[in-house]
């Protein structure tokens, strides 16, 4: 497997990006990908390993398309808890207005 991480621009925005070629021979191995991402959204070291490890049967778990699957699902999951902790914190804030 050939792992490279570059910075570039993207639409006039800096980004890093990550790219994987290959598959993993042994997808517990992930987790030293892991340890070099940052900001995975991930709630500890090593979900996103379980996650791929709770997957292995999958069509793609040991490859990019299932990493970044996983990654896109921790950032929705993220995103959701943002939004419905704003949501909680609005309707909070109109129940101590109205009383």
């Amino acid at each position: 497997m050939k792992l490279a991480y570059t910075q570039e621009e993207y639409f006039g925005n800096d980004v890093a990006v990550l790219e994987m070629d290959g598959s993993f021979d042994n997808i517990q191995e992930l987790v030293y990908v892991e340890s070099n991402l940052g900001n995975a959204n991930s709630k500890f070291y090593g979900e996103v390993t379980q996650a791929m490890l709770s997957l292995a049967d999958s069509p793609g778990s040991n490859n990019g398309t299932g990493l970044m699957q996983t990654l896109a699902a921790f950032a929705i999951r993220e995103l959701y808890n943002k939004k419905a902790a704003s949501a909680k914190l609005a309707a909070n804030s109109a129940a101590t207005v109205e009383a």
